[in-house]
């Protein structure tokens, strides 16, 4: 497949974000956070379902937002699901001319060997540029009880520090449960701006 992200310039005043993550990782919820609104199950085609690419747009923060929830992932043989992975390329469409960012979800606490995989799953379906445009944003931010991100870090699995490595090492953590918590949001929001939008820039030579 063509590497992605095309169309993407620093300084636009829209935002388009593909939410990405296996079962219960909180896109849904994200995507209410992000928006600061309640979900109106408005699904990209006929009927809601978790195997389909959901579209919603919005304006946080100043910005216009465009999120786009890829479909749950499903894994057989250690591989996503065929028809699972061709509805998740499909957010490249959805985000046309092209996503500024992929938010990787991962609840924390619940890191397992198929967040492990992700990083190499995702180049074989988006290209081999996308972990630069990747942002690993930690669900249910509550579990953390006061702890720090760093510190929930050094006491967890190696390999979860390895994706976000991977992922040039950006992170963010995020509590579903105080979407009015707005600052949250803006920190968000600047990380994917001074982050991932340059460094497609930087790729492809714009100024």
């Amino acid at each position: 497949m063509t590497d992605v992200l095309p169309g993407s310039h620093a300084g636009t005043p829209e935002l388009r974000l593909v939410l990405l993550g296996t079962i219960g990782c909180g896109k849904t919820l994200s995507g209410d956070t992000l928006l600061g609104q309640a979900s109106s199950g408005s699904p990209s085609s006929s009927g809601s379902s978790p195997r389909i690419c959901q579209l919603r747009r919005g304006a946080s923060e100043g910005r216009r937002l465009t999120v786009v929830e890829a479909p749950r992932w499903y894994w057989s043989g250690g591989h996503m699901e065929a028809g699972v992975r061709k509805e998740t390329e499909r957010a490249l469409e959805l985000a046309a001319p092209g996503p500024h960012a992929f938010l990787l979800l991962v609840p924390v606490g619940q890191f397992t060997e198929v967040e492990r995989r992700v990083p190499a799953e995702l180049e074989e379906v988006f290209g081999e540029g996308v972990l630069k445009h990747t942002l690993v944003l930690f669900t249910c931010g509550d579990y953390l009880m006061g702890q720090g991100a760093g510190q929930y870090l050094e006491g967890e699995d190696p390999g979860l520090r390895e994706v976000i490595d991977r992922c040039g090492g950006q992170y963010h953590v995020i509590n579903n449960r105080r979407p009015q918590d707005r600052e949250q949001v803006k920190e968000l929001l600047e990380k994917v701006t001074m982050t991932t939008i340059p460094s497609y820039n930087d790729d492809n030579g714009s100024n």
